[in-house]
C-alpha cells in the first residue's frame, strides 16, 4: 500500500510540473457566440462607451490599456494580481486627458513587470466601480507567436449602417474564436490599420472592442485611411512609444515596441512625412541594436497581389518613402493591407526580386525583405492581377483569413490560414544565423539621397491637406 502511495505521489508530481513547464500553451478562454448571441450582445452594447482598448507596451514585461470614464468619476487605476480573488493585487496609476466628447475622459495606464508564462487577473476602474476581474496569460518571450488580422474596418464602407456594422463585428468576433482556439499561444495581435470605417464614430469602436477576446489579447493597432478619416484613434488606444515627429500632424504618429529579440516598426503610412518616418526608426534601431528580428508595418501595399503596384501613390509615393527606409534599417518583413487581399511577395531589394520565396519554402539567410499583405474582416477582394514580385496570393473573394507568425531563437514561420476552418494555405520559414548588415557607408549614402525625398515629402503633405479638405477625408 506504500508503495502505491509513493508512486502516486510521484505520478501527480510528475503531473505537476509538466502542466507548470507546458502552462505557455494555455488556452485562451472559450468565448464563442452564435450569431445570435452576438447580437445580443451588441443590441445590449453598442449604446455604451466603456469597453477597454488592452494594448502591447513597449516590451514584453509590459501592457497598456485605455477607456473613457464619465469626467466626474474618472479614475486611471488598473489592479494587477496573480490570483483570481485579487489578492495580493499591485495597483498602477495612469492618467486622464480629453476625449472625444464633453461627457467623458479617457484614462490610460501601464502596467509593468509582466512575467513570462504566467496568468494575471486586472480591474480597472470604471463609472460603477471596479470592474470584473479578468484574466490575461502571458506567453513566452524568447519564443513566441503573434497574430496578424488587418482592415477589421467594423462598419464596412457605410456609414450609420448598425446591420452592417453587427454583420462585421461578428465576422472579427468569429475569426478570433478560430485563430485563438487552434494557436493558444498567441502572444498578441497586430493590425497593419484601417481598424474602423469612418474614423469618426466611438459605436465602431464599441463593436470592434465587443469581443471578449479582446480583454485578453494585447492589441498593436496601425493606423490607416479608414482610421485617417476622424480623429477617434486617437481617444481610443493607448500604444507605446509614441512618435510625433517634427512635421507631423493631426492623427499622425507612428510607434514602435519590442517583444523578445523582435522591434516592431509602425508606421502611419497615410502621411508623407519622410523625415518623421525615418527618425522614428533611427530612433527604435539605435535604442534596440541587439535586437534579432526587424519588423515593418504600414497600412497600403507596397507588394500587395493586385491593381496596388498601378496606384500612382503607393507605385510612386509610398515606395519613395518607405522602400529606402526599410532597405536602410535591413528589415525582415513587412506586413501591409489595404487592398482587401491576402498575398505574399518574393524576397525584394531596393524594388527588385533577389529570390524566390516559394511556399512551404525554408530559406537560411536570405536577401531582400518580404511583404506580407493582409485579407480583410469586412470585405475581400479577389487577387486577379498578380506580378512577377508575387509569391503568393489567395483567390477566394469570400473568405476571411489570418496570419501567424512564430519566433524561435533563429527561426521566423509565417502560416496563413483560412479563418473559417484554419485550413493551412501559405508558409515560409527564415533562418537566420548571421548578424544585421548594418553598414554605416551604406546608412550614410541612402541618408543622404534620402533628403530628397524628405523635401517631397513636405511638398506632397501641402498637397495632401488641400486634397483632403476638398474630398472630405483620406480614401
Amino acid at each position: 500500500m506504500k508503495r502505491i502511495y509513493k508512486l502516486t505521489a510521484i505520478f501527480m508530481s510528475c503531473l505537476l510540473v509538466f502542466t507548470g513547464t507546458f502552462s505557455v500553451s494555455a488556452a485562451f478562454d472559450d468565448f464563442s457566440l452564435t450569431q445570435d448571441e452576438w447580437q445580443a450582445v451588441y443590441d445590449a452594447n453598442i449604446a455604451n462607451n466603456d469597453f477597454p482598448t488592452l494594448c502591447v507596451g513597449a516590451d514584453e514585461t509590459e501592457l497598456n490599456i485605455c477607456w473613457h470614464s464619465d469626467k466626474e468619476k474618472a479614475n486611471a487605476q488598473v489592479m494587477l494580481s496573480k490570483n483570481s480573488d485579487m489578492s495580493d493585487a499591485v495597483t498602477f496609476s495612469g492618467e486622464t486627458t480629453a476625449s472625444e466628447n464633453d461627457e467623458q475622459l479617457v484614462c490610460r495606464v501601464t502596467m509593468t513587470g509582466i512575467e513570462e508564462n504566467t496568468t494575471y487577473y486586472y480591474k480597472w476602474y470604471t463609472d460603477n466601480g471596479w470592474s470584473k476581474a479578468y484574466k490575461y496569460e502571458s506567453k513566452g518571450f524568447d519564443s513566441f507567436k503573434m497574430l496578424v488580422m488587418g482592415d477589421i474596418q467594423i462598419g464596412g464602407q457605410s456609414y450609420d449602417n448598425p446591420e452592417e456594422q453587427s454583420r462585421i463585428g461578428y465576422v472579427w468576433q468569429s475569426v478570433l474564436h478560430e485563430a485563438l482556439s487552434n494557436n493558444p499561444d498567441i502572444s498578441f495581435l497586430l493590425s497593419p490599420g484601417d481598424n474602423t470605417s469612418t474614423g469618426e464614430a466611438a459605436d465602431e469602436w464599441q463593436t470592434l472592442l465587443m469581443p471578449e477576446y479582446t480583454r485578453s489579447l494585447p492589441l498593436a493597432l496601425a493606423i490607416g485611411n479608414h482610421d485617417k478619416k476622424g480623429m477617434m484613434y486617437e481617444y481610443y488606444t493607448h500604444m507605446p512609444n509614441e512618435f510625433f515627429g517634427k512635421y507631423f500632424e493631426g492623427l499622425d504618429r507612428d510607434f514602435w515596441f519590442r517583444y523578445g529579440d523582435v522591434l516592431y516598426l509602425v508606421f502611419d503610412a497615410c502621411s508623407g512625412s519622410a523625415a518623421d518616418h525615418r527618425a522614428m526608426a533611427e530612433e527604435a534601431v539605435s535604442l534596440n541594436p541587439d535586437a534579432k528580428w526587424r519588423i515593418g508595418v504600414m497600412h497600403q501595399g507596397l507588394y500587395a497581389p493586385g491593381i496596388a503596384m498601378l496606384e500612382p501613390e503607393t507605385n510612386i509615393l509610398l515606395n519613395a518613402v518607405f522602400q529606402p527606409i526599410y532597405e536602410m534599417y535591413d528589415l525582415d518583413i513587412v506586413f501591409t493591407g489595404h487592398t482587401h487581399m491576402q498575398g505574399r511577395s518574393n524576397f525584394i531589394s531596393d524594388g527588385i526580386v533577389v529570390g524566390e520565396a516559394k511556399s512551404g519554402g525554408i530559406y537560411k539567410d536570405p536577401c531582400g525583405i518580404v511583404y506580407v499583405n493582409v485579407n480583410a474582416c469586412c470585405d475581400q477582394g479577389n487577387a486577379g492581377y498578380l506580378f512577377p514580385y508575387t509569391a503568393y496570393a489567395f483567390e477566394n473573394a469570400d473568405t476571411t483569413t489570418y496570419t501567424t507568425v512564430e519566433f524561435t531563437e533563429n527561426t521566423m514561420s509565417l502560416q496563413t490560414f483560412r479563418g473559417d476552418n484554419s485550413e493551412l494555405l501559405d508558409s515560409i520559414t527564415i533562418e537566420k544565423t548571421k548578424d544585421f548588415s548594418d553598414s554605416k557607408i551604406s546608412v550614410f549614402f541612402r541618408t543622404a539621397l534620402y533628403k530628397l525625398v524628405e523635401i517631397l515629402g513636405l511638398l506632397y503633405m501641402r498637397i495632401d491637406a488641400i486634397v483632403v479638405a476638398i474630398r472630405g477625408g483620406h480614401f
